[in-house]
């Protein structure tokens, strides 16, 4: 397992750091962070443990105040980056065995993100991000605004799943568009969250999916996740160096993460997210031209990763500007998730 932290530990950590926060509080407890744009923690509580992965370096204070690129994988959290990946983060074809040619572009992490506006339940955050691409040497520019907002739970508190279950929540919105001076380029919203090895990923697959829809397709070393003809299974080991997509027609537009907590409870995380199965999605594997890969799962360098993508906004052709919303549901109790079917798979 992971090392763990509780939500005010992390702030603490953060504070001696001199790394800015904001924590939002309504349903559950929730901390953003302008470095990368971060949602860093969120916990049933202030004094319960982190529902993400937390990089656990953010103890050495001096390390993160002045070498935080020596982070491997960032403060941790859920996090907002750009891709084809293969255009912004890799130089030339990928080595998944020692990533030494991989490289995150400054201005999407950290960035320079600033807290644009506050309340007790929501914060929106905005950055002016330019990328250049490994492979085309094109630029492109846009502005991007970031909004984290707690929610109520998807099931109603009177509900009988509800009984003895505790929720956290939120819902992100961005907005995003290109600069006057780009006219070529293309790039889409990354979302990565972050959770500890011992997590388990649960993807149901949409009924109508034909077999080869979904089929998950590799992009880095072999990973031993279980297929079955519902629904799909990874268990993070954070060491296995492993990544694999699925196709926009494949998903539900829901997946789902079972996790044990320190005191004997589990947890389910659940993210809704948008996908368009006739959209077109940018990232793919090295020499494997695909246009639907919509979601990707990670397990290496400590912890794990639930990705998903939006479609690909390209400066030339349009379109040129757009808006996006998905929610973080999270549910805790003393049983292993009785409701998980119900809500991963509704």
């Amino acid at each position: 397992m992971s090392q763990e932290f509780s939500f005010h530990q992390i702030i603490e950590m953060l504070s001696a750091a001199e790394v800015p926060t904001k924590q939002l509080m309504g349903c559950g407890n929730v901390a953003v962070t302008p470095v990368g744009g971060r949602i860093v923690a969120m916990a049933f509580s202030a004094t319960d443990q982190n529902l993400f992965w937390t990089n656990p370096e953010l103890i050495n204070a001096d390390l993160v105040r002045n070498h935080p690129e020596k982070l491997v994988g960032g403060l941790g959290g859920d996090r907002i980056w750009f891709a084809p990946e293969l255009d912004y983060h890799w130089r030339g074809k990928p080595d998944w065995y020692t990533c030494s040619n991989y490289e995150v572009p400054a201005s999407a992490d950290p960035g320079e993100y600033r807290f644009a506006s506050e309340t007790a339940d929501a914060v929106t955050l905005r950055a002016r991000i330019r990328l250049s691409s490994f492979r085309t040497g094109i630029s492109v520019g846009f502005n991007l605004n970031r909004t984290i907002r707690t929610t109520p739970s998807p099931i109603g508190t009177n509900d009988a799943l509800m009984d003895g279950v505790e929720y956290a929540g939120i819902e992100t919105c961005h907005d995003v568009e290109f600069d006057e001076a780009t006219t070529a380029g293309c790039f889409d919203l990354w979302h990565l969250l972050q959770v500890p090895s011992g997590s388990t990923l649960v993807v149901p697959f949409e009924p109508a999916a034909s077999v080869h829809e979904r089929a998950p397709l590799s992009y880095a070393l072999p990973g031993n996740w279980v297929q079955n003809s519902d629904h799909l299974l990874y268990e993070y080991a954070g060491t296995a160096r492993a990544k694999f997509g699925l196709a926009a027609a494949s998903l539900t537009g829901r997946a789902g993460i079972v996790r044990p907590l320190n005191d004997g409870r589990f947890c389910l995380i659940v993210r809704q997210f948008s996908v368009d199965p006739n959209g077109t999605y940018g990232d793919h594997p090295y020499g494997v031209e695909r246009t639907d890969k919509a979601f990707q799962a990670w397990d290496g360098m400590g912890f794990g990763e639930l990705e998903h993508h939006s479609p690909t906004l390209d400066a030339k052709s349009g379109p040129r500007q757009m808006q996006e919303r998905d929610f973080l549901w999270a549910f805790g109790g003393s049983r292993r998730c009785t409701c998980c079917e119900e809500i991963i798979g509704s």
